[in-house]
């Protein structure tokens, strides 16, 4: 990790002006002779970081120590989960998920993500489903108030060439009833009794209701895997 976060692309400070005098010497010269000479003064050992950067997703941990980085703008990351989130939310109903995402942009480069849900079948697919940006770890309880949301951008274009990875903490919430439906009934009784001694039959109703709760039984052991995926990319000022 450490690797990827230092990783800076160079081009030689003098080579700028050297590049000038090469490309002046170009007139009258064939190729073979241009590389040679672009190859003698790429050996000057200053350089200009062209810049870092760093995208990554995992839960809480400390600023550089999540284990799945991206490599590149464009790419994705996965956060998933499964049958041990599914067996909490059976048993209480409820769970609150902490996600921390690192991002690092250097130079007069922005930064901005999207998240995207991946959640079908078994008891997830069907909860009440909420992400919800927070301001740390501890933040993230199934009570959690805010908007469903699904982007940020943590890094503006401003200029920078900072080493520090900024963090931003979400909370993927979410709500499970096991009841799938209610059956109601009401049964009723109307009728004659004759009593004794030949006296008027006497009318006699009865009523009695009854409800009952129907569920499914769903298993937290087949529960498939599920995924958040988290898609970056860099931009300029101005876009």
């Amino acid at each position: 990790m450490s690797g990827l976060r230092d990783r800076v692309v160079s081009l030689p400070t003098a080579g700028v002006l050297a590049l000038t005098v090469a490309l002046a010497a170009l007139v009258g010269v064939v190729g073979g002779g241009t590389l040679a000479l672009w190859r003698d003064v790429e050996t000057v050992t200053a350089g200009m970081p062209a810049g870092v950067v760093v995208f990554g997703v995992g839960p809480p941990g400390e600023p550089g120590t999540l284990t799945d980085y991206a490599t590149g703008p464009g790419d994705t990351v996965d956060l998933t989960f499964g049958p041990a989130a599914a067996a909490t939310l059976l048993a209480t109903g409820s769970i609150a998920v902490p996600v921390q995402v690192d991002a690092l942009a250097q130079g007069h480069r922005g930064l901005r993500y999207t998240v995207t849900r991946h959640i079908a079948g078994g008891i997830l697919g069907e909860s009440d489903v909420r992400l919800v940006k927070v301001a740390g770890p501890a933040a993230c309880t199934t009570t959690v108030a805010g908007p469903d949301a699904g982007a940020s951008t943590p890094v503006p274009a401003d200029y920078s060439d900072t080493r520090r990875l900024t963090s931003e903490y979400w909370c993927l919430v979410a709500t499970f009833d096991p009841v799938q439906g209610t059956y109601d009934s009401t049964a009723s009784v109307d009728a004659g009794v004759a009593t004794s001694g030949g006296a008027t039959p006497q009318r006699v109703t009865d009523e009695d209701r009854w409800s009952a709760s129907v569920g499914r039984a769903l298993v937290p052991a087949d529960e498939p895997t599920h995924r958040l995926t988290f898609t970056f990319t860099t931009f300029r000022p101005g876009r």
